[in-house]
């Protein structure tokens, strides 16, 4: 089968780099001469740390907007928006109930003045909460990656499979508890996978959900 792989420069080339605004993560920060440099092997590895302590930055400037109390067992943090800022959207509960708490959070402390702080609140409907719960029973004997692949693969007519690089930062990182362990993912906005599948499912209910309340402070 060919494969034609096309790179797509759709905005910055650094995958994973923070807002040039503001400092990044250290684990984001680009290596320097002397200073030794991942091995190819690990660079998934610390892509992902990156993503990760990106998302948290995101979760701790939100707790200083909104306080929360709650401990989700699916914890979706969508890094970029059109509209200048990120979401995080935690799913609550061990089934075959889900409540829904998602918040917009500014992708910069100094956006507050421009982007509202908004927050959503919800049963998760019969038809998201019970195929999630059986992908929470088996996700964590999935050999699922935590770090996904950038690509966008399509299926041409004849046969062909067209493979897009995706290199824009248009990242969402996904944290699912497991009986023993916190298991995090890092996925394209465009994925296709298991993960992606969850993000896509809570983020379209929240999408369409009429629920949102707004503040412009």
């Amino acid at each position: 089968m060919k494969t034609f792989h096309i790179l797509l420069l759709a905005g910055l080339l650094c995958a994973g780099a923070a807002s040039a605004a503001e400092d990044p993560p250290e684990s984001c920060r680009p290596k320097v001469a002397g200073t030794a440099l991942a091995l190819a092997g690990d660079a998934e590895k610390a892509q992902l740390q990156c993503d990760i302590d990106r998302a948290e930055h995101l979760v701790a400037r939100s707790a200083r907007l909104q306080p929360t109390s709650q401990h989700p067992a699916i914890r979706i943090v969508d890094t970029a928006s059109p509209s200048g800022a990120a979401y995080i959207y935690d799913v609550i509960g061990a089934g075959p109930s889900f409540w829904l708490e998602a918040r917009s959070v500014p992708s910069e402390d100094n956006e507050r003045s421009r982007v509202p702080v908004c927050k959503l609140s919800m049963a998760l409907p019969d038809d998201v909460a019970k195929p999630l719960v059986g992908m929470l029973a088996t996700i964590g004997s999935l050999p699922l990656p935590a770090y996904g692949r950038r690509e966008e693969v399509t299926i041409n007519p004849d046969g062909s499979r067209r493979v897009v690089l995706l290199l824009d930062t248009h990242d969402i990182v996904t944290t699912v508890e497991t009986p023993g362990k916190v298991l995090h993912f890092s996925r394209h906005a465009k994925a296709s996978d298991d993960i992606a599948r969850i993000n896509q499912m809570i983020i379209g209910v929240a999408n369409i959900s009429d629920g949102w309340t707004c503040n412009g402070n």
